[in-house]
């Protein structure tokens, strides 16, 4: 697919890879007829001249267009293999972008970066061992042994059995190579896995006296690696001493058949020349060969181990002909919806609901109800088991996920910023908005006030996941991203929970002006901001078990009075 788009490096290539696997034997025969041109033409001046002009001159000639062919080479390679790295690695993290929010939670993030770039860097080295190794070097080998088979035919069969002898057992030993460079490949990922992990939580190993248990959980990888890689190189070595056993028995066996042939005076001079060159020019290569199919076998594991997680298939896809989702109202259908969990039981069995377009809806209920699934369904996070979910009586598995997820804003419990500007991570919720946008989306969810008190105003970064700012300040960027993005569909988790009382005060003013107009979805355990939503759903277990505005609910002295009496300070205690 990636070499498709670029045929006229290919041919280059082809082109390279023909004429450099030509050379050694037009080198060796022309040096071979300057010898026999000398030797047959001694203290003849005259005839010596006629005799090794041609060759002489070709000779040269040779050297200068292999000048010219590898300088072409080398600006193709310039030209090529940045592009194809760059094909890669945008169509891998095109791919892996698809993954499901399962996906990413099942796997370290730092495992799956260091992924495409091994894959990046496996395919280059891939390309370049064919097309600059292995592929020249064994159409040398034939034509070597064709050109040896013009001195005696004896040379060239023994030189073309004895190459055959030698990459076959090279073959046979790669794949062993491969499943060791798989394994050493798998061992370094899961290490970097671990690394970045461990120096994310940093913080949270140092407030816990934790720091020898990080080490040890790192050195445990690292020493893991350091088997795995110690195995691949212990038999990339004894693979090394057979080959070169191998190449020491050519040039015995080649050696031994020319002095015979002197002797006898079946070869000249020139062809003793000629067939020693080739000999050794044919041992080099074909060790060479030998350590390149090794090493090809090497960098298929890594690619391997690679393509095994990020070419996974999608738990969540488009349909092929799914349409952009347009939300005019906003009304929400869970239509017999069942969906759970591997392994866990059943939620929301068989449930409708309704959300009329611009209700308000609180969600409430103990951690673990059910809240953040019935959201995240809504998103598409998941994909239920049984059943539809509608948006203006349109199926979301009918629409495309870009378009469903355009049309719904989200303000989490816990945002992750971008480490980029705080311009930037506002204008996340907009990417085309004009910096007054920006401003005036920051202003609504009050974060401009400590934004302009920054020394670098709105081009201050943020650090890895917001590090550098307090929680609050986070969740206000949060908010002034939905403010910015005004989508029609809104969804709160505890968009309040990290705010000071003061600050709450006037951003639930903000929020409830955003609000206005829109189909909104609030999860709190505060249950006093949700007194004047239009309806409240109470979960329990997976299950909606109540569902009416606060003061119904209340009367009917159900699951949500008691929630309601057992809050402290206007906050939901969690069941023991």
């Amino acid at each position: 697919m990636f070499l498709k788009r670029h045929p006229w490096s290919l041919v280059m290539f082809s082109i390279f890879v023909l004429y450099e696997a030509f050379i050694p034997s037009v080198n060796a025969y022309l040096l071979k007829m300057i010898i026999d041109g000398v030797l047959s033409t001694v203290n003849q001046l005259n005839l010596l001249l006629a005799a090794i002009i041609v060759p002489a001159v070709l000779y040269v000639c040779v050297q200068i267009f292999m000048n010219i062919i590898y300088s072409f080479y080398r600006y193709v390679h310039l030209q090529f293999y940045p592009k194809i790295k760059s094909d890669i690695a945008g169509t891998t993290y095109h791919y892996l972008s698809q993954h499901s929010y399962r996906y990413f939670n099942d796997h370290f993030s730092g495992s799956l970066s260091k992924k495409i770039f091994d894959l990046c860097i496996g395919v280059e080295a891939l390309l370049q061992i064919a097309t600059h190794s292995i592929l020249p070097k064994v159409l040398a080998v034939l034509f070597s042994s064709i050109v040896s088979y013009t001195v005696h035919p004896l040379f060239g069969v023994m030189l073309f059995l004895w190459a055959i002898t030698y990459i076959s057992l090279s073959y046979l030993m790669s794949y062993h190579s491969e499943r060791l460079s798989y394994a050493t490949s798998e061992a370094g990922n899961a290490m970097n896995g671990k690394l970045v992990d461990s120096i994310v939580n940093m913080m949270s190993a140092k407030l816990f006296a934790n720091l020898k248990h990080e080490e040890a959980v790192v050195f445990n990888s690292i020493n893991n690696l350091m088997e795995k890689d110690r195995a691949l190189q212990w038999y990339l070595l004894k693979a090394n001493c057979v080959q070169g056993v191998l190449i020491a028995i050519l040039i015995a066996m080649m050696l031994a058949g020319l002095v015979y042939g002197r002797v006898h005076n079946i070869v000249t001079v020139g062809d003793f020349a000629l067939i020693l060159t080739l000999s050794s020019a044919i041992a080099n290569n074909i060790y060479n060969i030998g350590e390149e199919i090794l090493r090809f076998a090497k960098e298929v594991g890594n690619c391997r181990q690679a393509l095994n997680i990020i070419v996974e298939p999608h738990e969540i896809q488009d349909k092929p002909h799914a349409v952009e989702l347009k939300v005019p109202k906003g009304k929400i259908v869970f239509d017999n919806v069942q969906f759970q969990y591997q392994n866990a039981e059943p939620l929301f069995e068989n449930k409708t609901v309704t959300i009329e377009p611009g209700q308000k809806v609180g969600l409430v209920g103990h951690s673990g109800g059910g809240k953040s699934t019935f959201v995240n369904l809504i998103l598409r996070l998941f994909e239920v088991n049984n059943g539809r979910i509608l948006i203006d009586d349109c199926d979301i598995k009918d629409v495309t996920q870009q378009s469903l997820r355009m049309n719904i804003g989200m303000i989490p419990q816990d945002p992750s910023l971008f480490h980029r500007t705080l311009f930037e991570n506002i204008q996340y919720g907009q990417t085309e908005a004009t910096e007054d946008e920006v401003i005036e989306a920051a202003k609504k969810a009050h974060a401009h006030e400590f934004i302009k008190n920054l020394p670098q105003g709105y081009g201050a970064l943020v650090g890895e996941r917001g590090v550098k700012l307090s929680g609050g300040q986070r969740q206000r960027i949060a908010i002034a991203r939905a403010f910015l993005k005004n989508a029609p569909i809104l969804i709160l988790d505890e968009a309040t929970s990290q705010l000071d009382s003061v600050t709450e005060k006037y951003i639930q003013e903000s929020l409830w002006t955003l609000m206005q107009g829109k189909t909104t979805l609030v999860i709190a355990h505060r249950l006093s901001t949700l007194l004047h939503m239009d309806r409240i759903l109470v979960f329990d277990k997976g299950k909606i078990v109540e569902d009416g505005t606060h003061q119904a609910l209340l009367e009917k002295n159900g699951f949500y009075a008691e929630l309601w009496r057992a809050q402290v300070g206007g906050f939901l205690l969690d069941r023991e």
